[in-house]
């Protein structure tokens, strides 16, 4: 797979990665259930996903 599509499948991944994280967090909120865990490696997930996007460009 040529460099650009590489890219470009990525950055779509990690957006859905933190898409899926938000909505795990809300479920559990709704269900009343603990999400502290969940909402700090949402924060280290989205920290990691702008150093990934400075280094690609997106």
């Amino acid at each position: 797979m040529e460099r650009e599509k590489i890219i470009k499948k990525l950055l779509h991944t990690l957006e859905h990665t933190e898409e899926h994280f938000e909505t795990i967090i809300q479920l559990l909120k709704d269900l009343n259930l603990d999400c502290k865990e969940y909402e700090e490696l949402y924060n280290k997930l989205k920290e990691a996903n702008e150093k990934i996007k400075k280094v690609v460009g997106g």
